[in-house]
């Protein structure tokens, strides 16, 4: 966490009373979670929104003309979290307007760190797939309901916690502190392949599957380890839109670059890279494999839940020094702490892979939906959408929870 500078939730839809649970769910939210300290919530009533679209318009209207924006700041500029309805129909700024609309010309033209993006794909949803819609331009896709649950606001929830708390979702706290460190990786190395600096070794950036590479750059003229963040907001069609990124090629605006950049690379690791868990695995996973790696006694599924908390990988209750060699250095570029399976799993110090026939097969599994352990017989299986040999997941089945695509339960 970043000094004690008092951070802004901004939050808007466009009916009050909505707005209004939305701001009261927040709040108890952060409290619960003890970051109330940390985090204030702000509504944006309907003028203030309206006005501060007009000037996120200009902004947008004055690049494309090539002319320098208005100093002038925004209620987004001085929001550290933005939080955005997806259905704006009652929006005095624009009767075709929709939170993924604002979500972009906010991640673009404003100095906000985080966007959150409310039910575009459900109020209470769990997403099958695990791949959370990289599409969108908002940094997190969540329903309403989900805005009341603390553990969105923290990294460690402790053995007693039995609720729902998906384990792709970070901890927007980190989140948010870790932003400005991507941004200033990004601003300082906008004509350095991507690869090289976020920490990935060009034999790996080699073994990516075409369906995730593709993602950073459709320029034909370069292949993937060419690829600058430069290139990848100008030129992919996954960040900038087509005009927008037309009039950046001047050095000008370069504040934009390293920010979507940012952002949308940070998107594509979270949502592309880590459902896979043959690239980068995280610690859960890794145990499920290699059940050899924890400290504590296995025979006990709370030492496993040690494991599934986003914290410093020093805190895990893993064999650390045996791992140390292959773990993803650069730990503010994604929300876990990550290693890399194709060299870790070479490494014949464990002994899962020195002794293969050996393998513990644990009464538990780790399920995706809850962040923790539970007896595998209380589980249900489902095939995440990867194309990595890993795709048999579990989740415990929370009620009022609704589970999508659900043929993937049937798999």
């Amino acid at each position: 966490m970043g000094g004690n500078q008092v951070k802004t939730i901004l939050v808007y839809d466009d009916e009050t009373n909505q707005s209004k649970q939305f701001e009261k769910k927040l709040n108890n939210a952060l409290k619960r979670a003890k970051r109330d300290n940390e985090f204030v919530v702000k509504r944006l009533d309907e003028k203030k929104f309206k006005n501060s679209i007009k000037q996120l318009e200009d902004r947008q209207d004055k690049l494309r003309k090539e002319e320098e924006f208005c100093n002038e700041c925004t209620e987004f500029d001085n929001a550290s979290i933005f939080i955005i309805d997806y259905d704006l129909l009652y929006s005095q700024a624009g009767k075709l307007l929709t939170g993924e609309i604002v979500a972009y010309i906010v991640r673009c033209f404003t100095n906000c760190k985080m966007v959150i993006g409310l039910n575009q794909y459900g109020r209470n949803t769990f997403d099958l797939t695990l791949k959370g819609h990289p599409g969108s331009f908002a940094d997190l896709n969540l329903g309403a309901d989900q805005l009341s649950n603390p553990d969105l606001w923290r990294g460690c929830w402790g053995n007693l916690r039995r609720g729902y708390r998906p384990w792709s979702w970070p901890n927007l706290s980190d989140f948010v502190h870790n932003f400005d460190k991507r941004v200033k990786d990004v601003k300082e190395n906008l004509d350095t392949p991507i690869y090289k600096v976020i920490g990935f070794d060009h034999e790996l950036l080699q073994l990516l599957p075409h369906t995730i590479v593709q993602f950073i750059g459709k320029d034909e003229t370069k292949e993937p380890d060419q690829v600058t963040f430069r290139d990848f907001v100008i030129k992919s069609e996954n960040a900038l839109r087509p005009k927008d990124a037309a009039v950046l090629n001047n050095g000008i605006n370069d504040n934009i670059l390293a920010r979507v950049g940012a952002a949308r690379i940070s998107k594509w690791l979270e949502r592309h890279i880590i459902p896979e868990q043959d690239i980068l695995v995280d610690a859960p996973h890794l145990i499920s494999r290699y059940p050899s790696l924890i400290t504590g006694d296995r025979k006990q599924i709370e030492t496993w839940n040690q494991t599934a908390n986003l914290v410093e990988y020093s805190k895990l209750g893993l064999r650390t020094n045996l791992i140390e060699p292959y773990r993803f250095e650069k730990d503010y570029w994604i929300s876990r702490p990550v290693w890399f399976w194709s060299k870790l799993r070479e490494c014949d110090i464990i002994k899962e892979i020195r002794e293969p026939w050996g393998t513990e097969i644990p009464n538990w599994v780790f399920c995706e939906d809850a962040s923790r352990f539970y007896e595998r017989r209380n589980c249900k299986e489902f095939l995440a959408d990867t194309v990595s040999p890993f795709t048999r997941r579990f989740a415990k089945g929370f009620e009022k929870v609704d589970y999508r695509p659900k043929f993937r339960f049937a798999l």
